[in-house]
């Protein structure tokens, strides 16, 4: 059985530990050196390059266990524990690989690669957006804002779903949908992908329900032609 106390004293300790650490450090670079050396080096956290599609990898229970997981999760982490320790960490939900922001009030900001380990300037994440994409997506300063919680757990979850849909798990799928709507119900294309998914385990009227509502959120997207097939299979099915 999952015990959140257990896991959230057990951050709140390494905090406690990284605020005595970095006590006597002044210089952002060295605040920034200490941590990382605390978390990567001592505490063994780094990035499951074996088993990235792992599900546990998105869970951080499991993560504070078996110290692995994706960029998102050991970002998420590493705030948590900075946070703890007095340090001005965000979420950074770069596309493509997320990120830690440290930008403290007195001098620039930096930026932490969790999942492999390591400090980046803001001109070296263009360049790894810029490799990830190939060119297509180019940097601009909004992709290097923090995120918010909400934001942050919206994007776990549709990391699950996508992973869950990967292995033909619809039910994991749908319990990711549910709790992605639960985080933001305006957001129009959950509620065709939740609908998608009904309609694949045979829930036809839920399938309906999430078609139409779709539609009426965004009467004319581009797939329109086929959620409009779709639902009126379902219409004839149900009735």
């Amino acid at each position: 059985d999952l015990r959140p106390p257990v896991y959230l004293n057990q951050i709140a300790r390494m905090g406690s530990e990284l605020k005595q650490r970095i006590r006597a450090e002044v210089e952002p670079g060295r605040v920034v050196e200490v941590a990382n050396g605390y978390l990567f080096e001592e505490l063994h956290f780094k990035g499951n390059r074996e088993e990235y599609y792992d599900p546990r990898n998105s869970f951080l229970n499991e993560v504070l266990d078996r110290r692995v997981g994706i960029p998102i999760t050991l970002a998420v982490l590493y705030v948590a524990i900075g946070e703890r320790a007095g340090l001005p960490v965000r979420g950074v939900g770069m596309p493509g690989h997320f990120l830690v922001k440290y930008a403290p009030a007195t001098s620039g900001e930096i930026f932490i690669d969790a999942f492999n380990g390591r400090t980046l300037t803001r001109e070296e994440c263009a360049k790894m957006l810029n490799e990830m994409y190939g060119g297509e997506v180019k940097m601009r300063p909004a992709l290097l804002e923090p995120s918010t919680k909400r934001q942050i757990l919206s994007r776990i979850l549709n990391n699950l779903k996508s992973l869950y849909l990967s292995r033909g798990d619809l039910a994991r799928a749908l319990s990711a949908s549910d709790r992605i709507m639960l985080t933001d119900p305006h957001l129009t294309s959950e509620w065709r992908d939740r609908g998608m998914i009904h309609f694949q385990m045979h829930h036809d009227a839920e399938a309906l329900k999430d078609f139409t509502r779709y539609l009426a959120m965004q009467p004319e997207p581009e797939d329109a032609p086929r959620v409009k097939q779709l639902r009126g299979q379902l219409i004839s099915r149900v009735n």
